[in-house]
């Protein structure tokens, strides 16, 4: 009867481990899935309002300078690692174009170390209202 007892023992450990294995497993996924989520959902906005910032630039002919630091304000406000030359403005007035590229390192809190890096690229040009 000691050996039926031990091995239900020990198949009740494994069983314990395997489910910790796969939370472990699961929570690294959820994490690395959320930091991915987050950071599309930032750079969604981040395009947004630079289609907003080239038309109204354009409309007002206003200078590079004014519009590189409207650029760096936003991105620091969504904390997005955009330095100012990674922002490449052309033209003026009705032929404005802006690209600016970067990239974002999606992180696991408990590695304390980036494990995806995902480049981003926008190119936005002055489209008048209709």
């Amino acid at each position: 009867m000691s050996t039926t007892a031990t091995q239900a023992r020990e198949n009740s450990s494994i069983k314990r481990l395997a489910l910790l294995t796969w939370l472990l497993v699961g929570l690294f996924y959820f994490y690395l899935s959320w930091g991915y989520i987050r950071v599309t959902m930032d750079d969604q906005g981040f395009g947004d309002y630079l289609q907003y910032l080239v038309n109204v630039a354009g409309s007002e002919n206003r200078p590079a300078k004014e519009i590189r630091a409207l650029i760096l304000v936003r991105a620091e406000q969504l904390s997005l690692p955009v330095r100012g030359e990674q922002i490449t403005i052309l033209g003026s007035a009705r032929t404005l174009n802006v690209r600016v590229n970067y990239q974002m390192n999606i992180d696991i809190p408990a590695l304390q170390s980036h494990v995806y890096t995902k480049e981003f690229g926008h190119y936005v040009q002055y489209q008048p209202y209709r």
